[in-house]
């Protein structure tokens, strides 16, 4: 597998109908991006994180990268810079523009932690990834910042199994606060905890003093997969 690539479709008409797809991953590859991933910064530059390789099926090692665009998505670069990891390598990036104007990547691994890298330009070159400080199965993570607060939130699997497929279950599925840009974590309590079921890739935004959710749902004995909703206050978030 060596052709998967990300292409934005534009609406004139709030999303009647779409014009024609603009392909934004433009080198060869085998590019991975995660739903909800694509942030604006403050300057307005849009940054769209991917996880590339060049054949899916023999290559199996992936190097992040931000595509960039600075005229509002009409036209996409890669950025120069990629993130790198062990073994299967940096897999489903998520990124997010920090206070101090940095910009963060967090990215899924095989070693039992989300792992971190920070660029300094905008998403276009990044730092060397390392241990995050939160453990983690081989699953995507989701991070936001909450509107009302200023804090940072985080969505991912508390837990690790070394040796089990992809290091352990995606269960629970757990939210943290953090006060101080991901330093530390707080408030740490699970959304999910079911054994019976797996969670994972969650969308997230924020409207109304509440927290919009949306992540799949595998039923572990049939292997059948579900969309779960939730609506969650602000509030909750910090009890």
């Amino acid at each position: 597998m060596t052709d998967l690539n990300v292409f934005l479709g534009g609406s004139p008409d709030s999303d009647l109908t779409f014009g024609e797809p603009l392909q934004v991953t433009n080198l060869p590859g085998y590019h991975v991006m995660n739903n909800d991933r694509v942030i604006r910064l403050k300057g307005g530059r849009l940054l769209a994180p991917t996880a590339d390789t060049a054949d899916a099926e023999k290559e199996d090692h992936y190097r992040c990268r931000a595509w960039i665009s600075d005229d509002a998505g009409a036209s996409w670069r890669a950025g120069t810079g990629t993130v790198d990891y062990a073994r299967r390598g940096a897999m489903e990036p998520e990124v997010l523009e920090m206070n101090d104007g940095r910009v963060l990547m967090i990215i899924r691994t095989q070693l039992g932690h989300i792992a971190a890298a920070w660029s300094q330009d905008g998403g276009d070159t990044w730092g060397t990834a390392s241990d995050w400080g939160v453990r983690a199965p081989e699953a995507p993570s989701t991070i936001r910042r909450i509107p009302s607060t200023g804090d940072l939130m985080l969505i991912w699997n508390d837990t690790h199994a070394d040796g089990e497929g992809h290091g352990g279950k995606r269960t629970p599925l757990t939210v943290a606060i953090s006060k101080d840009e991901g330093k530390t974590w707080e408030h740490k309590k699970n959304l999910e905890e079911s054994t019976e079921h797996t969670f994972a890739y969650i969308s997230a935004t924020f409207d109304s003093g509440r927290a919009l959710l949306t992540y799949y749902v595998c039923e572990e004995a049939t292997g059948r997969i579900s969309a779960r909703f939730r609506s969650i206050p602000i509030s909750w978030l910090y009890e």
